[in-house]
């Protein structure tokens, strides 16, 4: 069982407690989870002036391209 401190003190979580600690980090892992699409594609799309320039010299079209691939990679859930 988990424990918290109390007045400076570790003491044992109730049953209550550790259940609804338990589902609070199921509640946010679940959320990290549906967005982590999100997350990747920012990470992984190129910076700003570097799609600026793939439009000069490509074309919307050429960038539209480099970013589609990153949003083929991590659809939306």
């Amino acid at each position: 069982m988990g424990t918290k401190i109390s007045n400076g003190i570790s003491v044992e979580l109730t049953a209550e407690e550790q259940t609804a600690h338990e589902a609070a980090q199921a509640t946010a892992q679940a959320a990290i989870q549906t967005n982590a699409w999100k997350e990747n594609r920012l990470k992984e799309y190129p910076p700003i002036g570097d799609q600026l320039d793939d439009i000069y010299h490509n074309g919307i079209d050429g960038w539209k391209a480099t970013i589609k691939a990153t949003k083929d990679k991590y659809p939306k859930p």
